[in-house]
């Protein structure tokens, strides 16, 4: 009877599907997760541009959107002007005509997890950051300049926040 009982329970836990990883943390910046989700949307929809022979686009994404968590709290704290709606319904459009279709795009939402209204989000922040740059730094730079001067900022802002990389991608 037992021999019966454990072949019994034996057999109902070889048949049980294995755990699936839905998600994962990859990086926390200032106690805000960025998850395996946001690097694979950033990727899917081009939010992030990966530069051409880039060894590892997803490590790089990660890095680019630890990178805008960053800008995007010393934003959130100094509130520069909203971008024009207009503008963000213009890049939402092209994400869109890029994936193919509005068919393509809804299924692209739907394999990434976000909505429409996410995406908005995103492309909004992305333009307030960008403003918020341009402020701080100027527009008349030389781009050269420019970037470094954002670069060594964004190294600033690293140095006095709590960011961890949970692991390396690939």
């Amino acid at each position: 009877m037992i021999n019966a009982m454990l072949s019994l329970l034996l057999a109902i836990a070889l048949q049980q599907p294995s755990p699936v990883v839905i998600d994962r943390i990859m990086a926390v910046v200032a106690a805000q997760p960025i998850m395996q989700s946001d690097v694979t949307a950033a990727e899917t929809f081009h939010l992030v541009n990966v530069p051409p022979g880039t060894a590892d686009p997803t490590l790089y994404v990660l890095r680019q959107l630890v990178r805008r968590a960053l800008m995007l709290a010393e934003v959130e704290r100094l509130q520069p002007p909203q971008p024009d709606e207009i503008e963000i319904t213009v890049r939402v459009d092209a994400i869109e005509k890029e994936a193919g279709s509005p068919a393509a795009f809804d299924r692209e939402l739907a394999v990434t997890g976000l909505t429409r209204d996410q995406v908005r989000r995103f492309i909004r922040d992305d333009l307030r950051i960008r403003t918020y740059l341009i402020e701080r730094f100027g527009a008349d730079r030389p781009e050269a300049e420019f970037n470094a001067a954002v670069d060594a900022w964004v190294a600033d802002l690293r140095r006095r926040t709590q960011v961890t990389v949970l692991n390396q991608v690939r």
